[in-house]
């Protein structure tokens, strides 16, 4: 499956207020969308490292790591 389109990598625009690619200098790159008129809220669409997108809602289980530690 594509990663351009699954929600899980790439988040749609919802906003009118524009969108802002960022790029770093160790290789990341990002893109929000404004969701305020002023642009001082943003909304992240998608996130790339070394070309390769990132899944945006992973989910970890923070409990089990925890218990794992203490064991």
């Amino acid at each position: 499956m594509s990663n351009i389109n699954n929600p899980d990598f790439i988040r749609t625009a919802l906003y009118n207020f524009g969108t802002k690619v960022i790029k770093t200098d160790s290789g990341i790159e990002y893109c929000v969308e404004y969701i305020t008129e002023d642009k001082k809220l943003t909304r992240l669409l998608w996130f790339k490292e070394s070309d390769e997108y990132i899944r945006l809602n992973a989910k970890v289980d923070f409990e089990d790591e925890a218990l794992e530690a203490v064991v």
